[in-house]
């Protein structure tokens, strides 16, 4: 039964009583780093200095000693304290100083605990026990500390106040012993590791133009709304884009990505760039994408536009050829025991008469509907009403059964090489924006037949309709894998041209059109994003993901020869 504090509060009043002189709980912690050397010119010369006790840490009682550098060992720090309630710490700042000429990086970052003597693997549940840079960013392994240079490291003890039985403990003994070697010379560590969205906020802080805030309308993720800053890369000229070229390099699971964007939920959407040759992003045409592929594998219908489609659903196109000389035509159409009539009829095909049985009588089994010049589609399942038709092979609740060719594409790379990493993406939304920009000649009702299909390629960041939303957590357009298509809108926030141009044209994930063929936007070699093609065709397919907010960067510069490389 849990205990209230102050039923803990004078438990343990008792129980410091009782063990006055012969039990208390020690709290020791040795962090060591050895070694002065010259090696010719170079010198090696690692070690702690100028430490600084939270004044709010538990008071230090006779025979306790604060945390010290040790006289005779400057690479050495120990202390040791009482913690006698529970919410009691200690805690305190100290440097570690670079003095030497030569690079280094933690190479291991060894921990020991030892209660009552014992060793053990993990930190007992009553306590916190935390080794972090002073901003709260975690130590862990190839971190760098160049030469010339210091960092802060800041050590906390803490007995949980939330605790609801006291520990049968009288010490407990911490060691931190990070150990540094020489940094690698081909991956030079950052010093202070950095999220890769500070990587966006320095760079517009710089004022060289390369990243811009976007302002505009924006949802990133499914479930939560997103409050985080949006910035983006941006060049207004091909010297520019060479520049940026050179900054938004990132090693991600043994792969190469550029850096987009960031998310409204803090994270950094980035885009599939080849394979990582040494330690260098340098791939070139085809090496920049996974696969070429088509984006659907049929193009007769507008539902292969859709990343994913419902194969009951669709109407495909059935011919580029006028009705028969005196057919008549009709505004709408009623079904009967397998029968269609057409209502309001004419002679004339025009904007308001698409159906027609291509007769003189204006019934049939089988009814002809013209949306655009001499191009129609086939009805013949009883289903009357074309623009409702339309709804359902587009965004309908249950549109998205059977996946795509690129979507299957897409996650079987995603499984063979990238599961391992899924803990560190977020899950962002990717998406396929089928909504309707102008109806054409699928509205019966004044459509237009000298217009054809088209969609939505606005310059917002939001997807209008919920079954285009692909993300993990959305029932309606379900991914399986964190894993999708930038759209048009994401690219054209780098500017037209210069930033999007890639040495292969690849898929985006916007639907552009639909005459005879469906079409998807795709980004043509010269960087012009807004080119719709037909969906059959093969392009590159670069797959783009969001890493998790917080990522932190541990080396690199963002360079295509020094990339940044993320925990």
């Amino acid at each position: 039964m849990r205990k209230n504090n102050k039923q803990v509060k004078n438990y343990f009043i008792i129980l410091a009583l009782l063990l006055i002189g012969v039990v208390y709980a020690i709290l020791q912690a040795y962090l060591q780093i050895n070694g002065i050397a010259k090696i010719k010119s170079n010198s090696w010369d690692i070690h702690f200095d100028n430490i600084q006790i939270n004044e709010n840490s538990v008071a230090i009682g006779d025979g306790d000693s604060a945390a010290t550098i040790d006289p005779e060992n400057n690479c050495k720090v120990d202390f040791e304290v009482t913690l006698s309630l529970p919410g009691d710490f200690y805690e305190f700042t100290v440097d570690v100083v670079n003095a030497g000429t030569i690079d280094a990086m933690i190479g291991e970052l060894n921990k020991t605990l030892k209660v009552n003597g014992e060793a053990v693997s993990e930190v007992p549940e009553y306590l916190n026990y935390t080794v972090t840079y002073e901003d709260g960013i975690e130590i862990v392994e190839n971190h760098g500390l160049s030469a010339g240079s210091t960092e802060t490291y800041l050590v906390r003890l803490e007995f949980r106040s939330d605790i609801e039985e006291l520990p049968d403990v009288s010490t407990i003994s911490m060691i931190l012993e990070p150990e540094y070697i020489q940094a690698d010379t081909n991956v030079i560590p950052v010093n202070h590791p950095f999220s890769l969205y500070s990587v966006f906020e320095t760079e517009l802080l710089s004022g060289d133009g390369f990243v811009h805030e976007y302002t505009g309308s924006h949802k990133d993720s499914f479930t939560t709304t997103g409050t985080e800053k949006i910035y983006h890369w941006y060049a207004m000229n091909e010297d520019m884009a060479n520049e940026v070229k050179d900054k938004w390099n990132v090693i991600f699971g043994g792969f190469c990505w550029q850096m987009i964007r960031t998310t409204d939920t803090g994270g950094v959407k980035i885009i599939y760039n080849g394979v990582s040759s040494d330690g260098h992003c340098t791939a070139t045409g085809t090496e920049q994408q996974i696969v070429a592929s088509e984006f659907n594998t049929p193009a007769d219908s507008p539902a292969y536009v859709g990343y994913m489609y419902n194969p009951n659903t669709l109407i495909t196109f059935k011919g580029w050829t006028a009705a028969t000389s005196g057919s008549l035509f009709g505004t709408g159409v009623t079904y009967s025991n397998g029968t269609y009539t057409l209502t309001s009829t004419s002679t004339t095909y025009d904007d308001n008469h698409h159906y027609t049985c291509n007769n003189t009588t204006g019934k049939c089994s089988t009814v002809r509907y013209y949306y655009y010049d001499n191009c129609y589609v086939e009805l013949d399942d009883g289903r009357v009403n074309i623009k409702e038709i339309l709804d359902d092979m587009l965004n309908a609740d249950n549109v998205n059964q059977t996946n795509s060719t690129i979507k299957t594409a897409i996650d079987t790379w995603y499984q063979n090489n990238m599961t391992a990493y899924t803990s560190k993406l977020e899950d962002t939304i990717f998406c396929n924006n089928r909504a309707v920009s102008n109806y054409a000649g699928w509205n019966p009702n004044g459509g237009s037949k000298n217009a054809f299909l088209r969609f939505n390629t606005s310059n917002d960041l939001i997807c209008t309709n919920t079954t285009d939303q692909f993300s993990m957590n959305n029932s309606k357009a379900q991914l399986t894998y964190p894993i999708g298509l930038l759209t048009g809108n994401e690219v054209m926030l780098l500017n037209n041209t210069y930033l999007t141009r890639a040495d292969v044209s690849y898929w985006l994930g916007n639907a552009y059109s639909f005459d005879s063929y469906a079409l998807n936007l795709y980004v043509y070699l010269d960087g012009v994003s807004w080119y719709g093609t037909r969906v059959q065709g093969s392009y590159g397919v670069r797959p783009a993901v969001s890493l998790m907010p917080g990522t932190i960067v541990i080396s690199g510069d963002g360079s295509k020869n020094n990339p940044y490389i993320v925990e």
